[in-house]
């Protein structure tokens, strides 16, 4: 319970300030289940604009870092350097905005055998990748 609590911090509801993402596996796959609104089993492309809508504070289409890092600090502090982090994983184009071409261009990282979809196996293998790269920012031991 403690990781899916977690996880509901990152997605930005935050409920605790638990910040173990471990085991990796587990976690993402709580955050396909959360992402995959449909339950169809498959992340679309538009679910995945639906999940950056929340961010998008001042409703001009895109999220800035500002944006980003203040929706999921707000209530998770500990989430700080993480949440950049994840920031500069989505921000494909390094323009320091998301929009329409960073999620196109985000999903196709997530789509790893290229057939326009993205399975939960490719979702969670993404993610479980990206958590142990970032371990140094939300692993046990990090203060800040």
């Amino acid at each position: 319970m403690e990781k899916f609590v977690a996880f509901v911090c990152l997605l930005g509801f935050a409920l605790s300030v638990v910040v173990d993402f471990r085991p990796y596996d587990h976690s993402a796959e709580l955050l396909f289940n959360g992402s995959d609104f449909n339950h169809d089993g498959i992340f679309s492309r538009d679910e995945l604009e639906q999940e950056f809508k929340k961010y998008d504070a001042d409703g001009d289409g895109r999220v800035s870092r500002h944006e980003y890092t203040t929706y999921v600090t707000t209530t998770t502090p500990e989430l700080h350097d993480f949440a950049h982090a994840l920031y500069d994983d989505y921000d494909v184009t390094g323009d320091h905005h998301l929009d329409h071409v960073d999620y196109d261009q985000y999903y196709a990282k997530l789509d790893a055998d290229v057939d326009g979809s993205v399975t939960r196996a490719e979702f969670v293998d993404y993610w479980v990748k990206l958590f142990q790269a970032t371990e140094h920012l939300h692993g046990h031991g990090h203060h800040g």
